[in-house]
């Protein structure tokens, strides 16, 4: 009995989560024409754009960041007020070697330093710009050309220090690139959300700008677990600055190709927010903190706790389950019985469990269609909510325990 209410209470508040995030669409729809209008003014005249000096941090990137930084030269964006940093953090592969076509070229400069971690080759690279603006770009992403002008009216607006993209997956041709796809473009749709109502939590890698001067207000970059933009994200917003989210602004990234990749991956993500929250927990349910602290981190930690709850309840019914059939089958044989499939039964969880779940599966497939179309980009992966609904919650527990146990340790999980 106690662990039936406890599903509905999770799944009820799920479901609260997701409505929520759609009213917060209708309550602002006119966001989209006052975006256009932003972009409009802020074109009219391209010598009043401001400087901008996007961060390219590389160890081992060999492979990729050549395109990484042809992207970043194709943005359509005058060419002296752009510049590209490329620090290469130790890397022990042919990183360094590769970007050595681009030292002549007057956009790009070139920095090689000892390994430190990603936080300090963006550390490194703050304290040696000298631009307006500052972003950093992942060597395993790429940006669309106007991706840059979506981003910078939204600094027209007072208080706002960093803009946030939209990211999508590049080239989701497997299983698990779909159900990627599906979980960014419904990212997209809640990122968009969550900056409407304040309370963005992270400045994603892969074309976060900031304002150069918050850093000198702040501080650079901390290890932070790992997850050193969820940190000054939190750190921004503990300043009472706002975070907005350029929802046209597509950059796409390389997804992890295996589920040992996707896996490690996700344990930093989670065990990231987990332990960055914690660091900040004076901003839960502080109402100094607005949405944010009301409501976005508590909800996210209670689902953390609820998830790692609700897998407990299943593991321990399965062992029951199977440990009373062993002992039935020693005494009467191996029979199947329908004594728990009562009409009784039935018609309860017709009534609830059923009437919920696909209450759930309508908002996500509606938030991921949503996050489609803020992208205003082509995708053809229509059926890719169907990966998503099917295979994400048989393997999002993989990284949400070991997440929880480095958590407790006080772990930071690995890079790679």
């Amino acid at each position: 009995m106690f662990f039936n209410v406890f599903v509905y209470v999770f799944m009820f508040t799920i479901l609260y989560f997701q409505v929520f995030l759609i009213l917060t669409l209708i309550e602002n729809k006119g966001f989209h024409k006052d975006q256009k209008l932003r972009e409009e003014a802020d074109r009219s005249d391209p010598s009043t754009k401001p400087s901008v000096t996007i961060i390219v941090p590389i160890w081992n990137e060999e492979k990729t960041v050549v395109k990484t930084v042809l992207s970043l030269l194709d943005l359509n964006y005058p060419k002296d007020k752009l510049k590209i940093m490329v620090v290469d953090d130790g890397s022990k592969d042919n990183s360094w070697s590769v970007v050595q076509q681009f030292k002549d070229h007057p956009q790009v400069l070139l920095h090689q330093k000892e390994n430190g971690g990603k936080y300090t080759a963006l550390n490194y690279a703050i304290e040696h710009a000298t631009t307006e603006y500052i972003g950093c770009l992942d060597a395993d992403s790429f940006v669309d050309s106007e991706a840059l002008n979506h981003i910078m009216p939204y600094f027209n607006e007072e208080g706002v220090v960093a803009v946030t993209p939209s990211m999508k997956i590049k080239n989701p041709d497997t299983i698990l690139g779909m159900v990627q796809n599906a979980e960014y473009n419904m990212g997209i749709f809640t990122r968009k959300m969550l900056g409407l109502l304040d309370a963005q939590y992270v400045t994603p890698g892969p074309f976060s700008i900031f304002r150069r001067s918050i850093f000198q207000e702040v501080g650079l970059y901390k290890h932070a677990h790992n997850t050193e933009d969820l940190e000054m994200a939190l750190r921004i917003q503990d300043r009472h600055y706002k975070i907005r989210n350029a929802h046209k602004a597509v950059v796409y990234t390389v997804g992890p190709r295996t589920l040992y990749k996707l896996y490690k991956q996700r344990v930093r993500w989670t065990g990231g927010f987990m332990q960055n929250a914690l660091d900040y927990k004076k901003m839960i349910l502080n109402p100094k903190y607005g949405n944010l602290g009301l409501l976005i981190l508590p909800l996210a930690m209670y689902s953390i706790v609820c998830a790692m709850t609700f897998l407990a309840f299943n593991i321990y019914n399965t062992i029951v389950g199977i440990t009373n059939a062993i002992e039935r089958a020693k005494v009467v044989g191996f029979s199947f019985s329908t004594d728990a499939f009562t009409y009784e039964w039935i018609l309860y969880h017709i009534q609830s469990s059923l009437i919920l779940g696909i209450a759930i599966i309508g908002v996500v497939i509606f938030a991921i269609m949503y996050g489609k179309r803020l992208a205003g980009v082509k995708d053809d992966n229509t059926f890719d909510f169907v990966y998503f609904l099917l295979i994400y919650s048989l393997i999002s527990p993989l990284w949400l325990v070991t997440s929880v146990w480095n958590t407790i340790r006080q772990r930071d999980a690995a890079w790679r």
